[in-house]
């Protein structure tokens, strides 16, 4: 609405009622300051008051009484919405009373009249907060009734899986916002201290192990699970018992989501394959993160795929001095872009470019200084690269060895790769590609650049991975097409890799390797069976059809290769590799970069055997 725009008949009288409230606030506010320094005389000096301290009241009552107005005002006590008072509310009212006490007390005893007993005041003073913090939470708790009985009858009632701070919050907005039709009706939490307690007036009702029971007798619509930091195993007995007994079931955010610690209705969403198949959630020095980026340039390349605009999501709530995210794809770009403005949390510039383009790379990094690069550029479909090997080599294996040589030169203090599982005894051209960066990473000499790389495994619900294929098969009406029935991958959510990238980013030292705790592998079949049953759908409504292995796959991927020995970091969940067989020369790896650049396929694909330890013997390339 621009400024020459009339409002609507509804704002007008709203903002009317609003204006009429401060005087009736201040009219109230001027009789409960009478009545309260009158009744405090009384209380403290009996009645009849003797005439000097009768004097004393006509003469400076209405004073004293314009005074603490003024300081009430001048506090902001008649510029807040009283129907949401709350703790702060409580603390303006408090401070507003104590200051304007001790105002009338100094003045009291400046004007040199009768001495007065300070006790008086401070009477009068309790009384005040009294009598006006009462008045103003009145307000509060008689719109609240009020929008309980009016939604009673027509609103959904909610059971919380919960009782801390996040279900805490979440009730009490529930609460505060009656026109959404949400009414909680209890909570559910396994600590014994909280059994039969009440939060804000909702009672906690039982354990999870009584869900079933608190549902059926409680006239349940919806549980809404409100423990950001719950198991993956609660969250899936949930959704179980939720299941069977026909009640819908939905979430807050995981702990990672949250970024600046509030939850609320609007954050409420479906369960996803993430919440029962990802890993329990993990913990991260998030201030050590923090002063790791903050204030400085850092730069992400692959910034519109799924781990780069995570890393970019991420990065940015840590206030670095500068974010500049690069990809050679101009809408992904733009889409992250556009995410990052919105948030408005620092400054960005979205810069096309390809990796293998050394002057671009060059430009880049003089322009913006940058301290910290992350490389999550690349090429990751197997199939697609067995069909492509060229571009596979030269996005994957050059375009990292061009950033990597420009880091170097332009003393970049800290390179990142983001590798993957594949890259161990690989068996596609992608996984040797990605073993070539890794090689290129651990061997370069930088001496004012820490070069590292970080590997891990699948991550759930990337872009082109198994779970949205999966949900646009499920709503086409099946099948499910796999590759295989014994199937498994390394399954992590992208948060939380992305959460333990920063974090190795911060202690890595050069040349090394870090591997992410990938946990167990999980079945694709059991995926996608737990896929058809979050859609509300039955195993028997959605066929599987197993249509073989596709070239470059392994029904098992593997997380270490034979040479390499698996030995703790700093923190729990990431592990340092330790490479017996890291022979690999400089030479070596320049003489294959020509190779690639000269298009000599047949001489590429024997001298990488020599390189690198494959899995299996491979056929040679498809599209040489």
């Amino acid at each position: 609405m621009t400024k020459y725009q009339a409002e609507p008949k509804e704002t007008l009288v709203g903002s009317f009622l609003g204006q009429m409230k401060k005087p009736i606030f201040i009219v109230i506010d001027a009789m409960i300051m009478t009545f309260t320094i009158i009744f405090a005389f009384y209380l403290r000096l009996g009645w009849p008051l003797s005439s000097q301290y009768l004097d004393f009241l006509q003469k400076f009552l209405v004073p004293f009484m314009l005074l603490k107005l003024s300081i009430f005002y001048g506090l902001g006590m008649y510029r807040r919405l009283w129907r949401y008072a709350s703790v702060q509310e409580l603390r303006v009212i408090a401070q507003s009373v104590v200051l304007a006490s001790f105002t009338v007390l100094f003045l009291s005893y400046s004007l040199g009249t009768i001495p007065i007993p300070r006790s008086v005041f401070i009477v009068d003073g309790l009384l005040t907060l009294f009598m006006i913090g009462g008045l103003r939470f009145f307000g509060r708790i008689f719109s609240e009734l009020r929008g309980l009985r009016r939604m009673s009858s027509t609103a959904r009632r909610e059971l919380i899986v919960g009782a801390g701070s996040a279900g805490g919050m979440l009730a009490k907005e529930m609460l505060k916002s009656s026109s959404l039709q949400y009414l909680p009706v209890g909570f559910v939490d396994d600590d014994k201290q909280k059994q039969g307690q009440r939060l804000h007036g909702i009672k906690v009702l039982g354990k999870i192990s009584e869900l079933k029971d608190i549902i059926g007798a409680g006239n349940i619509d919806e549980v809404i699970i409100a423990m950001p930091s719950v198991s993956r195993q609660v969250k899936e007995d949930v959704v179980n018992i939720c299941k069977q007994m026909g009640v819908r079931c939905r979430t807050l955010p995981g702990i990672y989501e949250i970024i600046d610690g509030h939850v609320g209705i609007g954050q409420i969403r479906d369960i996803q394959i993430e919440d029962i198949l990802g890993r329990d959630p993990v913990t991260v020095n998030l201030d050590e993160i923090g002063k790791f980026v903050e204030g400085s340039v850092v730069l992400v390349t692959g910034a519109g795929g799924s781990i780069g605009s995570e890393l970019c999501r991420q990065v940015a709530g840590l206030r670095p001095e500068l974010l500049v995210i690069v990809d050679i794809a101009e809408n992904s770009l733009f889409e992250i872009e556009q995410a990052l403005l919105e948030t408005n949390l620092c400054p960005i510039v979205a810069a096309i470019g390809d990796v293998k383009d050394r002057a671009r790379v060059d430009e880049l990094l003089e322009l913006y200084h940058p301290k910290v690069i992350f490389h999550a550029a690349a090429y990751k479909h197997v199939p697609l690269m067995e069909a492509n090997p060229k571009a596979a080599l030269e996005n994957n294996f050059l375009g990292t060895a061009v950033l990597a040589e420009a880091s170097a030169y332009h003393n970049v203090a800290k390179f990142v790769l983001i590798s993957t599982d594949k890259a161990v005894n690989p068996t596609s051209v992608m996984g040797m590609t990605k073993a070539l960066a890794e090689m290129v990473v651990s061997a370069i000499d930088g001496a004012s650049t820490v070069f590292i790389v970080v590997r891990f495994g699948n991550v759930l619900a990337s872009r082109g991975s198994v779970v949205p294929i999966f949900q646009k098969q499920i709503n086409n009406g099946g099948p499910i097409t796999i590759t295989h029935p014994k199937m498994k991958r390394y399954l992590m959510t992208i948060t939380e890799s992305v959460q333990l990238v920063l974090q190795a980013a911060v202690f890595g030292s050069a040349g090394e390797v870090y591997l992410l705790d990938m946990g167990e592998q999980v079945s694709i079949v059991e995926l996608a069976e737990k896929l058809v049953e979050l859609s509300g759908l039955n195993r028997d409504q959605i066929p599987i059809e197993y249509i073989g292995i596709r070239p470059g796959e392994k029904i098992e991927e593997e997380l270490t290769a034979a040479t390499e020995t698996v030995l703790p970091s700093p923190h729990p969940k990431i592990f340092r590799l330790d490479n017996r067989d890291s022979s690999v020369s400089v030479p070596d790896l320049r003489e294959l970069e020509e190779l690639v650049r000269k298009g000599q396929m047949t001489i590429v694909f024997d001298k990488m055997k020599k390189l690198i330890n494959t899995g299996e013997k491979r056929p040679l390339f498809l599209n040489l």
